[in-house]
């Protein structure tokens, strides 16, 4: 029997750059981005309904996700959006990840970045 894998645990960083939201679902995702020219194939997901945040400070959100089996040739990802009005879309409003973060055993720290217009 193989060896299980190790859950993927880290934080989600959110700064006073965001401004301050209520009610926001964020979503933590392994996906896999083996192909260039094609969408993300999720592997995993992880959703964290009603999220607040007054600005005020630094906050971070801690995370476990189990983690999926894939083939070392694969190329995965994690990434984080916060969905402030929920409709699972990347909208102007929301947050993202913009690094590339690989799957680690070491605790993930993922930092968000405003979607602007």
């Amino acid at each position: 029997m193989p060896d299980p894998v190790p859950d993927l645990q880290g934080e989600v960083v959110l700064t006073p750059v965001l401004g301050s939201f209520q009610d926001a679902t964020l979503r933590i995702r392994v996906l896999d981005v083996t192909e260039a020219d094609a969408p993300a194939t999720p592997l995993a997901e992880l959703t964290l309904p009603s999220v607040s945040y007054d600005a005020s400070a630094e906050r971070r959100i801690p995370f476990t996700l189990p983690s999926p089996e894939w083939d070392p040739r694969q190329t995965v990802i994690v990434t984080a959006h916060l969905d402030r009005s929920g409709s699972g879309e990347v909208e102007i409003g929301d947050a993202l990840t913009t690094r590339a973060e690989p799957p680690s055993q070491e605790p993930l720290s993922l930092r968000l970045t405003p979607v602007r217009g």
